[in-house]
């Protein structure tokens, strides 16, 4: 269907002041479509034709072509003589009546062909419709009513970086501030570009913006998002503080000034802001998942597991938002803190479905659940981690691991609310005698090392607790033999752990047997332990019982 706008040609005139310094119209220019809808309809009234235009031109950009030629009509019939309104128009309709619509521009153009805002805004309707060629004519014909509009080089710039080309659309923003060095919107554009050159430019071209006028408040907005984007948290919160004063953010201006509070461990600031921005936004997914990391970071973990809860019950927009590691870590956490393991490990277990091949995160969620005291699942996830390690498994890893289930097994045996005490006893041993098998690997492959051969005594000794059976005896003689061979002098204590281990073991069997070789052997460790300790209260006695007749 055709526009009918002959009637309306005979009246252009020129309107110069395309609100060139208008926040609005700079709203816009910047891709800050909210924003600027939120100005231009507060403004419709006073400037009916001005703000109808843009208002067309917003819906433009969001794909609403019904609504743009609903807008661009309203500009016309604000102001008949609105150049805008036709153009916008005539813009909706370059596709379908290419010959048409450019004989519409033609007019438009020669009653305004020395006005440089009515023939960008000509440039602008062909470049929206792919026609970048004529955009480039128009420009050229800008450039001939007056080579001096900063507006002119803005626009070639933003083409220029629509292009990929941040350099070159650099340069033509450094020329319109060199014909203006007031005009804030070159700044604003050029510090765009020069992020990904300079960042000490950027932040300096939108300083600039501020000295230039400090009630420009998107410059702050644009600081702080600089700032945000290149981690400069600190930057980034003063600047978001100026520009909230004037109360024109978004749900995204929130989001990132509540995670660069976040960053910055400002946990109750950005709770706050958290709570303002999902009161705005109940089903936000970035500050849903804030809501969770802060709650558990002030270990309010109820809060977080609630906040838990409803982060993980969202319906993802699509399929590029993702849910990360650190998603799955502060929820289990927190699961783990307010008691319910069970359901912690099942997210510890999600954690490792984000990505099978990273062999390392056995290892993190097994420390993370020895931080929380889960030591039976830090050995599986240790074990695991042992299995698919490879070569880069060492001693050192069968140690921890050791380690993990000797834990597990004192765990379990102090367990006696949950079952009985023999099935405690029971599961306890489970854990000491794959607690000996690791520290067993560990002596195989560092023999020299006495930590293997300790480690395995006191396991047995937890296996033998009376010692009836000697169990941790050829372990603790072992470990005597290792560290009496380097003779460092550093394992006083182990030596009289384990020379009392021994007088103690003997004395038992001289109880049992009578025979002088073992009160001979009860005497012969006393006497070491003595030596290393001469106030050691069990060395004297065992020593005075095997030195009696």
């Amino acid at each position: 269907m055709k526009y009918f706008l002959g009637s309306f040609l005979s009246l252009m005139i020129s309107i110069s002041a395309l609100a060139q310094n208008s926040p609005g119209a700079d709203y816009l220019s910047l891709g800050e479509l909210k924003l600027a809808k939120e100005y231009f309809q507060k403004v419709l009234r006073q400037s009916p034709a001005e703000a109808n235009y843009y208002l067309g031109e917003i819906a433009f950009q969001e794909g609403k072509t019904a609504e743009a030629k609903s807008y661009y009509e309203q500009a016309i019939a604000g102001n008949p003589e609105s150049a805008l309104g036709a153009i916008g128009l005539a813009k909706l309709q370059l596709k379908s009546d290419p010959k048409g619509a450019e004989d519409q521009l033609k007019e438009i153009q020669k009653k305004n062909k020395k006005d440089v805002t009515v023939l960008l805004a000509i440039a602008q309707a062909y470049l929206d419709n792919g026609m970048k060629e004529k955009a480039l004519e128009k420009l050229q014909d800008a450039r001939k009513a007056d080579k001096k509009s900063p507006y002119i080089y803005i626009f070639e710039g933003d083409m220029l970086a629509k292009e990929n080309k941040p350099g070159d659309a650099a340069m033509q923003y450094d020329q319109a501030i060199n014909f203006d060095a007031n005009c804030v919107l070159a700044y604003m554009k050029g510090a765009r570009v020069y992020e990904f050159i300079n960042r000490k430019t950027a932040t300096d071209m939108l300083k600039k913006v501020i000295e230039i006028n400090p009630n420009y408040s998107i410059a702050y907005k644009a600081l702080a998002d600089v700032s945000y984007r290149d981690g400069f948290y600190p930057d980034a919160i003063a600047a978001y503080k100026e520009y909230f004063k004037g109360g024109d953010y978004t749900i995204e201006d929130i989001t990132r000034y509540a995670a660069a509070e976040y960053f910055t461990q400002q946990y109750n600031e950005a709770k706050t802001l958290i709570s303002e921005g999902l009161s705005k936004e109940p089903n936000n997914f970035v500050l849903n998942r804030l809501s969770m990391y802060t709650s558990a970071d002030l270990k309010d973990y109820a809060a977080a597991v609630s906040a838990g809860d409803k982060f993980f019950s969202l319906p993802k927009a699509n399929d590029t938002i993702k849910y990360l590691k650190q998603d799955y870590l502060a929820y289990a956490n927190s699961l783990s803190e307010t008691g319910d393991k069970a359901k912690a490990i099942e997210q510890y277990k999600k954690l490792i479905e984000l990505d099978p091949s990273n062999v390392d995160i056995y290892k993190e969620i097994a420390t993370i659940c020895a931080n929380e005291k889960m030591y039976p699942e830090a050995a599986e996830f240790y074990k695991k981690y042992t299995e698919l390690g490879g070569e880069k498994i060492d001693a050192q890893d069968y140690y921890q691991l050791g380690l993990y289930y000797t834990n597990a097994g004192r765990a379990a045996k102090a367990d006696t609310i949950n079952v009985s005490a023999e099935q405690a006893k029971a599961k306890s041993v489970e854990f000491y005698k794959l607690a000996d098998g690791a520290f067993a690997t560990v002596s195989e492959r560092m023999p020299d090392s006495y930590l293997g051969f300790y480690q395995r005594a006191r396991t047995n000794f937890e296996l033998d607790p009376d010692s009836e059976l000697g169990l941790a005896r050829p372990h603790y003689e072992k470990t005597i033999e290792v560290i009496l061979a380097k003779n460092d002098g550093e394992n006083t204590r182990i030596l009289i752990e384990a020379y009392s281990y021994l007088s103690y073991f003997y004395y038992l069997q001289f109880d049992k047997t009578k025979k002088a070789e073992d009160k001979a052997n009860v005497k012969l460790y006393a006497e070491k332990v003595l030596e290393l300790d001469p106030e050691n209260a069990n060395g004297k006695a065992l020593f005075e019982f095997a030195s009696g007749k």
